[in-house]
C-alpha cells in the first residue's frame, strides 16, 4: 500500500514532524515557583495529576490552574470552558470565592456533580468527561477526585458487600479513550488523587501509594506529589500555608525537582509572594529586613513586598519577566 493509498483510505494521517515542532501548544501556568520546577508550566492537552495527603491544598491548586487557564485564550482567541468534577461533593462557596480572579460564571465554569435524586456513579462521571474530551476542544476538565469515584455496583450493593477495585477497569478504558484525544483536541485533564497505606511495602518502598489504578500512571504527562505543608504566619496569625511538592513528571522539564508553593487563605496561590522570594533568591532585589527594589523603592519584609506587587501589577509582570529571563524561560 502506497502513501497515496493510505491517505485515500484513512485520511490525512501522514503528518510531517514539523507539524509538532512548529505548532507547540500554549503553556498554562500553575504558579511562579511550580512553573520553574516544571520547566515552564503545563502544556495545553496534557493529563495533569496532583496527589498528596489530605487538606494539603490540592483543590486550591486545581482551581488556581482553572483561573490561569482562563487567562490563556484558545488558538481561535475564544474563552475556554471549565468543567469541574465535584466527585467528592465538597466544593464550597469559600473555595470558589477564595481564588482571586476566577470567573465561575455559568457561561464559562460548569460544576459536574450529583443532585438530589441523581447520585452519579463513577461510570457516569467518566462518561460525562469522555463526552467533553471528545467534543469540546480546548476545555479544561478537573476530576476531584479520581480516588473518590464509586462504581454503580458499590452504590447499589449492601454496605457489607466487598467490592475489589471496582472502578479500575472503567478507569483503564477511560484512559485508553482519552490518551490520544487530549493532545489532538487540546483538552487539559486535571486529576486529583488520594494516598492510602501501602500494605505491600517492603524495604525502602513508599509507605503510601496512590488510590487511582495503574492506567493513569502510564498516561500522565505532568505529576506533582505533595509531601507536607507548613503554616504561613503573619505575626501570631496563620494566613496561609506552604506546600512542598516533588515533580514526578513534567511535559517540558526534568523530573525530580522539589518546590514549595504558597497559599494565602481567601486569595488562592500567592503568586506575588512566590515571585518576591524568587526575586530575592536570584538577586534581583536586595536586602534582608528592608528590601530594595530595582526602581529604588524600599519595602519592609516579604509580606509587604508581596503586597506591593499585588498593588502594582505592571511591576509584578516586569519583575516576573526579569526572573524568568534569568533562568532562560523568558
Amino acid at each position: 500500500m502506497t502513501q497515496t493509498d493510505i491517505i485515500k483510505e484513512y485520511g490525512d494521517v501522514l503528518l510531517d514532524a514539523s507539524h509538532i515542532v512548529e505548532n507547540p501548544p500554549p503553556i498554562i501556568s500553575v504558579s511562579p515557583k511550580i512553573d520553574i520546577a516544571l520547566g515552564g508550566g503545563v502544556p495545553e492537552g496534557c493529563l495533569f495529576i496532583m496527589t498528596g495527603p489530605e487538606k494539603i491544598g490540592k483543590t486550591v491548586h486545581a482551581l488556581q490552574f482553572c483561573k490561569n487557564a482562563q487567562n490563556v485564550k484558545t488558538e481561535n482567541k475564544k474563552d475556554r470552558n471549565i468543567y469541574y468534577g465535584n466527585v467528592e461533593g465538597r466544593l464550597k462557596k469559600r473555595d470558589l470565592e477564595g481564588i482571586r480572579g476566577l470567573d465561575y460564571s455559568s457561561e464559562l465554569f460548569k460544576i459536574v456533580g450529583s443532585t438530589k435524586g441523581n447520585i452519579l456513579s463513577g461510570e457516569k462521571y467518566l462518561g460525562i468527561f469522555d463526552n467533553i474530551i471528545h467534543n469540546e476542544p480546548h476545555a479544561v476538565c478537573v476530576i476531584d477526585s479520581f480516588s473518590a469515584l464509586a462504581a454503580e455496583a458499590e452504590l447499589v450493593a449492601d454496605i457489607t458487600d466487598t467490592q475489589v477495585a471496582a472502578m479500575n477497569r472503567y478507569l483503564s478504558k477511560f484512559t485508553r479513550r482519552f490518551a490520544n484525544v487530549l493532545p489532538i483536541n487540546r483538552v487539559t485533564l486535571v486529576g486529583i488523587t488520594h494516598l492510602m497505606a501501602n500494605i505491600q511495602k517492603f524495604g525502602a518502598g513508599k509507605s503510601k501509594v496512590e488510590k487511582s489504578g495503574n492506567a493513569l500512571k502510564y498516561a500522565q504527562d505532568v505529576k506533582l506529589w505533595a509531601t507536607h505543608k507548613q503554616p504561613l504566619m503573619q505575626g501570631e496569625t496563620q494566613i496561609g500555608q506552604k506546600v512542598n511538592w516533588i515533580v514526578e513528571n513534567s511535559a517540558i522539564g526534568a523530573p525530580g525537582q522539589k518546590v514549595t508553593s504558597i497559599i494565602k487563605y481567601g486569595h488562592g496561590i500567592w503568586n506575588e509572594y512566590e515571585l518576591a522570594e524568587l526575586a530575592k533568591d536570584f538577586g534581583v532585589v536586595e536586602g534582608k529586613t528592608w528590601i530594595t527594589l530595582p526602581n529604588g523603592e524600599k519595602v519592609q519584609g516579604m509580606s509587604n513586598f508581596a503586597t506591593y506587587l499585588e498593588e502594582n501589577p505592571s511591576y509584578y509582570d516586569d519583575l516576573r519577566q526579569q526572573v524568568f529571563e534569568m533562568i532562560g524561560m523568558g
